[in-house]
């Protein structure tokens, strides 16, 4: 019997709707903080799939009553991020027009804020989603220029102290608040270092952000990565870390 007997073009269309359906659903929930559930809820329901179908009919019976309630309970808690993602839907996903080079902007306004000792913390968000910690902030969704990044943390208005997220070639968020790591390594750098170097290392402890941060007192660069401080290194070594994530 052949497998495509009666697969005519109606299916195929069909076929064709339901993927990018489901694409689209994927691509609006991998950069918010539902992503997690999302995964946690796809495991539970293959949980409730195996017992069904091994007749654990106890484990069954539970999953049968608690589904219902499950559903409305993700619906109010993730209501903004679900209208969010329907609004994104709705303008479509394009991506701004950048015709710069992200590691050259980022390297511009890190040498500038350094020789002018001006403090800052700029995460590179890579597969781990950052939305969460850049909530407390404001939502930027600008290209990455060195001359706006500059004036973020230049100016005294209240996203300074904050720090800044990247993706991609595009600043999503300011005035984002980050995990401070409580860690005491054995070099001794928590003792003369500040608050800016332990969020850039408890940030890379959770995530698989890159983070720089630009001592204000020192006018030096580090970098934070994997659960990693490299403090105060030399520019070359910031730009190779860029270009590695950037995959330049």
């Amino acid at each position: 019997m052949d497998l495509f007997e009666g697969f005519g073009l109606l299916d195929v269309i069909d076929v064709l709707v339901l993927a990018t359906l489901i694409y689209q659903a994927y691509a609006l929930l991998i950069g918010s903080r539902a992503w997690n559930v999302f995964r946690g809820l796809a495991a539970l329901t293959g949980l409730w799939f195996l017992a069904t179908q091994l007749g654990l009919d106890a484990t069954g019976a539970v999953f049968d009553r608690l589904a219902p309630v499950a559903f409305l309970a993700v619906v109010v808690v993730f209501q903004p991020e679900l209208r969010a993602a329907l609004e994104r839907f709705g303008r479509g996903r394009r991506r701004p027009d950048v015709g710069s080079d992200p590691v050259q902007e980022l390297m511009t306004a890190v040498r500038e804020l350094a020789s002018q000792n001006v403090g800052a913390l700029i995460a590179i968000e890579r597969s781990t989603p950052l939305r969460e910690y850049g909530r407390p902030g404001a939502v930027v969704g600008a290209p990455v220029t060195a001359a706006l990044i500059q004036t973020l943390f230049a100016s005294r208005g209240p996203l300074h102290d904050g720090a800044l997220i990247v993706k991609e070639d595009a600043i999503t968020h300011a005035g984002a608040i980050f995990p401070l790591s409580d860690r005491e390594p054995a070099d001794g750098w928590a003792a003369k270092l500040g608050t800016r170097h332990r969020a850039a290392l408890g940030l890379s402890e959770v995530s698989d952000a890159l983070v720089l941060v630009v001592s204000e007192e020192r006018g030096t660069v580090s970098v934070a990565r994997d659960g990693a401080l490299r403090v105060d290194i030399a520019p070359a070594a910031v730009q190779a870390a860029l270009r590695e994530v950037y995959g330049a």
